[in-house]
């Protein structure tokens, strides 16, 4: 008898790995780009570049604020202070987010919808950026 193996768009997974194993092979930014076809980045990058999503994207100061955000697990008190940032300057620019996007990142749904489309506009710049460098 052989061992059990999984496969996975293209990754084959060996029973013995452990979880955090497959999902970092399954995940990795390499990966995803070989998962998606072009006609997947094309989609994706219809609705990211959307005139709303990129004002947020391109905002470096709310994009910072929005990156201390998830690394405080969505806390605005540790976030403020952390951040030496006033509560309601947080809010304030949560709620700017909230207003282009439709996406309330203080829940938690809504916070990993827009971690999601940030990681996925990182790879299509990245898919993009090799394609005009060949």
């Amino acid at each position: 008898m052989g061992r059990k193996k999984l496969i996975v768009c293209n990754l084959t997974f060996d029973e013995n790995q452990t979880i955090e194993e497959k999902i970092i092979q399954m995940f990795s930014p390499e990966n995803l780009i070989s998962c998606f076809s072009q006609k997947n980045f094309e989609e994706y990058k219809n609705v990211i570049d959307h005139t709303n999503i990129q004002m947020v994207l391109k905002d470096a100061e709310l994009m910072k604020t929005i990156y201390a955000f998830f690394e405080n697990n969505l806390n605005t008190s540790v976030t403020s202070a952390k951040t030496f940032m006033h509560r309601n300057t947080l809010n304030y620019r949560l709620d700017k987010v909230k207003k282009y996007t439709g996406l309330n990142l203080k829940g938690f749904e809504h916070a990993v919808v827009f971690k999601n489309l940030i990681i996925i506009n990182d790879l299509i710049k990245s898919f993009y950026n090799e394609d005009d460098n060949k």
